[in-house]
């Protein structure tokens, strides 16, 4: 049931999965997403959360030039294409054979044959792609060519989920050749289940959810399940229930109307939960059951699309055995695969804990209940378990109810609510924006909003109040469109705080603080009810006021009846860009620290990029930065310039090649302001960082853990930088 822990553990990252394909290929995006979502789940749970890369974007299109594989196992993942194997123009060969030779390689390197903690799949995403090189004509792929509807994305998801499982398992390299047959699965299933859903008469009972089951574990390589039905002639029940369970992974209860019942369906569910094994219900209720068995929740829990239309099924209805049968195919097929994601997150999450605990503490894959507590070691003073948190009524009958009050029942979150908040830290500005150029560093959209959500939301746990500037219905004031800049930051936060407000106040146990808007003029003038009804609880407006001294008058702007005017003009121009500044100054000296990810390079209607000007005036102020540099954008522009290192961007040259801001910048010279050229505001830059970049950002980490910001992939491992280096700086 428990691990109990001697001592402190590495927190190296042991897991992760690299997905390497041409970035021109929608479908090897579009499938790279998918992986993403089923790998890298929300903090708080549904399935395992294994940080993905992709690999960084190259401009001619080819392969990465090299692999980072920092982490204990990289699980490296070739989607191979007629996009990656194309020749049809002069250019396309060699950026082919690039691939080629990049997916030989790693063969070589970390294939079957080697010894390699790491794992290769190369994937056949269509026929073409079997095309990529002669020298690959005898390599085995993962064949998704030949697959069609859910079926093909899942067959790789399990490749994937087993590869992952064998080196969290420390298992061999499984033998063979053949790489699109599945290994040896190692999970072991315990299904349970009433006789009467599955008769020794198979034409008894139509096939059912028991039946569907077996059948689809039948067709796979798991390495073993156990059917309390088969129990041997002779055995006894009792000693042959614990047996399967011990031996299992993880636990399959297929509830109908006579499971609750069975003693025997009683017992197995029981023995799992003193065994700490995760549990998978599969619902299949069709009337009603007098006394659901208690036991049965802390489980993820599946429809049977079968069971809950059966009942009300017409005798008209000719298409119902057919459209049955479809279904519990698929439901079947989506069980097994929920078994072994389940598996996998056991077993990664009770990794990610063990490194968290200390010693005599226990950690268990599941969430504690009333069954488990009872059973705890003596001494144990702390009982790690994955997110989210159990709300505050059920831990506080949990520890009335079996006499544990001095036993801790904590998680990642809750630990993290707990930070001992200096009272002289407040607020944290978040500069948050879509990057461009984050494809180049192996991330996407999809990195990007996931890591603002989770970055928000932890910073809320641990008792700050977020500041953040922004605006919604952005999408109009946009002067161009790069991918992911359909994400309006502001309206994702909320959403986030909104789908995580129950949360917030159980791990809080009191309200989090509002988010802070600030919004410059004259762009909240044009906020009506739609715009103001978003902030609810969630977040409080700061609409700024026009610049103090701002040299343009109404009868210029001639603005409309609410106020509002659009950046459309050269004055226009001006006020805008004065406005943004005068809004980031005074948000800067109204936080203690910012933090700062992505940040768009073009297309932006201030004097210099949002992000970018954010970061300089903390800079300037002394004030603690906190910078993230692995997707790109101008966190990693003003990372590399505090470094040295040269960029494009900041250059007159580059700047040329946007008219709209060579005439805002014109305006501010022509209206009597000095204007820093690009290569100036490097310059300063640069000087900063000439001391040291732990010294430039002053934000109590040191040069390795201000280098771990800029790389890391974790927003947990983030957090508790930024939280370290607060705590350092305000403490005392």
């Amino acid at each position: 049931m428990e691990q109990t822990v001697r001592g402190a553990r590495s927190r190296s990252i042991f897991l992760r999965i690299q997905l390497l394909f041409h970035w021109d290929s929608q479908p090897a995006r579009d499938l790279a997403k998918e992986i993403y979502r089923t790998f890298s789940a929300r903090p708080t749970g549904d399935g395992p959360r294994i940080p993905i890369r992709y690999g960084p974007r190259q401009a001619d299109g080819g392969p990465p030039p090299s692999i980072e594989l920092s982490a204990e196992h990289e699980i490296l993942v070739v989607l191979v294409d007629e996009r990656m194997a194309r020749r049809a123009r002069s250019n396309d060969g060699p950026i082919a054979d690039r691939w080629a030779s990049l997916t030989t390689d790693l063969l070589r390197d970390h294939g079957p044959a080697s010894a390699s903690p790491h794992r290769v799949l190369p994937v056949c995403l269509d026929a073409e792609g079997l095309g990529l090189a002669p020298s690959l004509d005898d390599i085995s792929f993962v064949r998704l060519d030949v697959r069609d509807g859910p079926d093909r994305d899942r067959h790789l998801v399990l490749h994937i989920a087993v590869r992952s499982l064998r080196v969290l398992q420390s298992l061999p390299r499984a033998p063979g050749n053949e790489l699109d047959k599945l290994p040896e699965i190692p999970v072991s299933l315990f299904i349970s289940h009433a006789k009467r859903d599955l008769p020794s008469d198979p034409a008894s009972i139509s096939e059912g959810p028991v039946r569907s089951i077996l059948a689809t574990l039948g067709q796979l390589p798991v390495s073993s399940w156990f059917d309390s039905a088969k129990i041997p002639p002779g055995g006894r029940f009792p000693d042959e229930i614990e047996h399967g369970v011990l031996n299992s992974s993880v636990l399959v209860t297929i509830l109908t109307d006579t499971w609750s019942s069975r003693e025997w369906c009683r017992r197995e569910l029981l023995e799992a939960k003193l065994a700490g094994r995760p549990l998978i219900v599969v619902d299949a209720l069709e009337a009603r059951v007098m006394r659901l068995f208690p036991y049965l929740g802390n489980a993820l829990t599946l429809r049977w699309r079968a069971a809950v239309a059966a009942p009300v099924v017409s005798d008209s209805d000719t298409g119902w055995s057919a459209r049955k049968s479809r279904w519990e195919a698929e439901d079947a097929a989506l069980v097994i695969e929920a078994a072994l994601l389940e598996a996998l997150r056991h077993q990664y999450e009770n990794r990610r804990l063990l490194a968290m605990a200390s010693e005599n503490d226990v950690v268990i894959g599941t969430p504690p209940e009333a069954l488990t507590l009872a059973h705890l070691s003596a001494g144990t003073r702390r009982v790690w378990y994955p997110d989210p948190p159990l709300g505050r009524e059920e831990l506080e009958r949990l520890q009335i109810g079996v006499g544990k009050e001095h036993v801790d029942l904590t998680t990642p979150l809750s630990a993290l609510a707990r930070w001992p908040r200096p009272p002289s830290i407040q607020t944290v500005a978040v500069s948050l924006s879509n990057a461009p150029d984050a494809a180049d560093y192996g991330g996407g959209p999809e990195h990007l909003g996931t890591f603002a959500d989770d970055l928000v939301l932890y910073l809320m746990i641990a008792g700050l109040r977020v500041a953040y500037g922004g605006a919604f219905g952005h999408d109009a004031l946009r002067e161009g469109t790069v991918e992911g800049d359909d994400i309006n930051y502001i309206e994702r936060l909320l959403a986030m705080v909104r789908s995580h407000s129950i949360l917030l106040n159980e791990v809080r146990a009191l309200p989090p603080a509002p988010i802070e808007n600030w919004v410059a003029w004259p762009i909240h003038q044009r906020f009506g009810t739609d715009e103001l009804r978003h902030y609810g609880q969630q977040a409080v407006l700061k609409d700024l006021p026009s610049p103090p001294d701002l040299e343009v008058g109404s009868k210029e702007l001639n603005p409309l009846p609410n106020g509002f005017f659009p950046p459309d003009n050269a004055s226009r121009r001006y006020a805008w860009a004065r406005s943004l500044t005068f809004m980031r100054q005074t948000m800067q000296q109204a936080t203690s620290a910012r933090v700062v990810m992505g940040g768009k390079l073009t297309n932006y209607l201030g004097l210099w990029p949002g992000v970018l000007e954010e970061a300089v005036l903390t800079l300037r102020a002394r004030q603690p930065l906190y910078l993230l540099g692995l997707f790109g954008g101008a966190a990693r522009l003003v990372i590399d310039t505090l470094r040295g290192t040269p960029r494009a961007e900041m250059t007159s040259d580059w700047l040329a090649e946007y008219p709209n801001v060579i005439e805002v910048r014109a305006e501010y010279s022509r209206r009597g302001h000095f204007v820093p050229t690009p290569e100036q505001l490097a310059e300063e830059i640069r000087e900063y960082g000439a001391r040291g970049i732990s010294e430039a950002l002053n934000n109590g980490l040191d040069e390795e853990e201000n280098g771990e910001m800029v790389t890391s992939d974790d927003p947990q491992t983030i957090t508790a930088l930024i939280l370290k280096g607060l705590g350092r700086k305000f403490s005392s």
